[in-house]
């Protein structure tokens, strides 16, 4: 069985800021590098904003313990060409100000980080 096939295409998207969550993103990434001791893949939203079918679509394979990534090539650097996940942790996590509810994508479980 080839595993990368069953993973979804991560289709370009066009590119539209959103400032609120670009300044919060960080936040809550070093929040997890700092308090989480797992792997984790995690979206950020801003209370309000809605999880996309595709974003939804990777975080479930994440939690279900197999996803893998090739990183495009669009003339800048990256650091790797390719991620592949297995056991990690798969979080939305939804911000209010700097309170924020992160929600676990296998079991739906939450709790609250303050960033």
């Amino acid at each position: 069985m080839d595993l990368l096939k069953e993973n979804i295409d991560m289709q370009e998207l066009p590119r539209k800021l959103n400032k609120k969550e670009q300044s919060i993103t960080p936040l809550v990434m070093a929040w997890f590098s700092k308090n989480y001791p797992y792997d984790v893949a995690v979206e950020v939203k801003i209370k309000g904003n809605k999880e996309k079918k595709h974003q939804t679509a990777a975080l479930l394979q994440v939690a279900k313990g197999m996803f893998a990534h090739k990183l495009k090539d669009h003339g800048t650097i990256n650091p790797f060409d390719f991620i592949v996940l297995k056991t990690a942790h798969a979080f939305t996590v939804t911000c209010d100000g700097h309170v924020c509810t992160v929600v676990n994508k296998k079991d739906n479980s939450s709790f609250i980080i303050k960033v």
